[in-house]
């Protein structure tokens, strides 16, 4: 029997998080699109090449370093499931503004398209 996802860990040069459960990852690479000619469908085709993409929301600490997380760049990430799965994303940084509301932080961090690992 599969053994299923229940808790995810996001890691930022060998650094774990504190992330609250919920974090995604989309995993970049290309996209396609269905393509269909007078016969009916024909194939696929590449419509775009995407980024990987990881959110995430942490709890503030007396540790947390803001700044530091809005300067995020060329970093690795590892996106990790308690099922065995890791996803890296390299090249990765911060994508838009760090905000601290109340006693979370809401991260984006996008870079190379993901790779199994």
């Amino acid at each position: 029997m599969a053994k299923l996802t229940g808790i995810v860990y996001v890691n930022v040069n060998g650094a774990r998080l504190r992330s609250k459960p919920g974090a995604s990852l989309k995993v970049g690479g290309p996209i396609q699109k269905a393509e269909s000619d007078v016969n009916g469908f024909a194939g696929h085709s590449t419509e775009e090449i995407k980024h990987a993409e990881v959110k995430c929301t942490l709890l503030h600490a007396d540790d947390t370093d803001l700044v530091a997380l809005q300067q995020i760049s060329g970093a690795t990430v590892v996106f990790e499931t308690d099922s065995g799965q890791r996803y890296l994303v390299r090249d990765a940084g911060t994508e838009g503004e760090v905000e601290l509301k109340g006693k979370e932080v809401e991260l984006t961090l996008t870079g190379a398209a993901a790779e199994r690992v």
